[in-house]
Formats: C-alpha cells, structure tokens, sequence
C-alpha cells in the first residue's frame, strides 16, 4: 500500500511541474526579453500596458481544481477509492462584479469495518455527490476576472450512499462565502488561491455521516463547511 501511495504522489509532482512550466513559460520568456535587450527599454512601459488591456479585456475564465483529481493518494486502501472533480466557469459583467457556476461531483467507495460491540464485519460503501454552486463574486479593487475577491453562493446537489443497510438518495441545500486571489497571466492561463466557510444542510441531516469531504474539496464538520485551502488553474479569453 505505502509503494502505491508513493507511486500517485510522484506521479501528483509531476503533472504539478509539467502544468508550472507551461503557465509560466511564455511570461517569463516574455519578461526576460524586455530585460535583456537595451533597445526595446523605452518601449518596456508601453509594452506592459498593452499586456495590462489584454489582460483587462478578458471576459470568461473556465478552471478546475487540479488537486481534487489526486484525492485518490489519501485513500485508506488500494482497493478504495477517493476521487472528485470541479468545473467552474466565471463570467466578468463589470471590472468589479464577476458571476460564476461551479459543478462538481465525488466518488468514495470505501471498506467500513464495523468493530462495535456487538459487531465485527466490514463492508463496503458506495458514496456519490454531485453539486451545482452559483456564486455572485464582488472584486472590491476592480481588477476584472483577476485579483482579490469576495465570492457569496448557495449550493444545492444530491447524496447517494449505498452500503449493506442504506440504498437511497439524500437532498443538500446550503450558502457561504469565499474569498481569495486569482492571477491572470498574458499566455491566458489562470491560478486562484482562496478560503471559504459555508453551511450546507442534508435532508435528513444525520446522513452528513457518509461525508468526510465535499466534491469542492471543503471539509464538512459539525455545524459547518470549511475550505482550508482552494487552488484552481485555467485560461481566460
């Protein structure tokens, strides 16, 4: 198993450096030019404009979270699975207000191994989610599809869970905020950083149970949705 682990970790860094190298690639040529050719310095700030309304101009922004793809590397075992996917797609109507709709869904087939008291079997258990957020993005600094921002959502989406007991669908309605940044680079591509808390409600709501992670990547506690850490990448246009 730990052979495994290492094997997806590995393989997690390197899709991580080969995604680093091509976002960053064609800025860092581009800067490097403007550095090295004295000829070109007094037409460096003209030029930094013009890639400052390129950037400006983009309307629509598609990205995902790359990380999400790799929740299979924390799996309990090899034969589980753990994997959950995002897709989001943001739309700039002002320099200050951006509308966004993310939709996600989560595969955890897991072993249960019940050692209660008066039980000592294991079984397995088959968890879906799919989830549909749209959210209402508020950029205090007007700075387009970029910069830092204020995002407010509500969410709605659908449990399954299927185990040697339960066979049935579970209804979530929930709301939150999330704030962070997100760069937008002149080669297109995109990276956003950000936190967010939130609270989602499941009908009935001890089957929050079944959930150790949201299809967004938030932690579902007690009273409360938490997204310690958000990191999506994308292209602009």
């Amino acid at each position: 198993m730990g052979d495994n682990i290492m094997k997806k970790i590995f393989l997690l860094l390197a899709v991580m450096l080969v995604i680093n190298q091509n976002m960053f690639s064609q800025d860092a040529d581009n800067d490097a030019g403007q550095d090295t050719n004295q000829d070109t310095n007094k037409n460096t700030k003209q030029d930094k404009r013009q890639d400052k309304n390129q950037i400006a101009e983009k309307k629509f922004t598609i990205q995902a979270s790359p990380l999400l793809w790799f929740s299979d590397v924390f799996a309990d075992d090899s034969n589980d699975t753990l994997f959950a996917m995002d897709l989001e797609g943001q739309l700039k109507i002002t320099n200050s207000v951006n509308l966004a709709l993310t939709l996600s869904f989560l595969i955890d087939n897991h072993t249960v191994i019940d050692d209660s008291k008066y039980r000592d079997e294991s079984y397995k258990e088959n968890v879906y989610q799919i989830n549909m957020k749209p959210m209402f993005i508020y950029r205090p600094f007007y700075t387009g599809l970029g910069g830092f921002y204020l995002g407010f959502y509500p969410n709605v989406g659908v449990l399954h869970v299927e185990n040697n007991e339960v066979n049935r669908f579970y209804t979530e309605l929930g709301f939150g905020i999330n704030w962070g940044y997100k760069w937008v680079f002149r080669s297109g591509f995109t990276m956003q950083v950000s936190n967010g808390i939130g609270r989602t409600f499941l009908i009935p709501e001890w089957s929050r149970q079944y959930i150790s992670i949201n299809s967004d990547g938030s932690i579902p506690l007690a009273h409360t949705d938490i997204q310690f850490f958000g990191f999506k990448l994308g292209y602009s246009f």
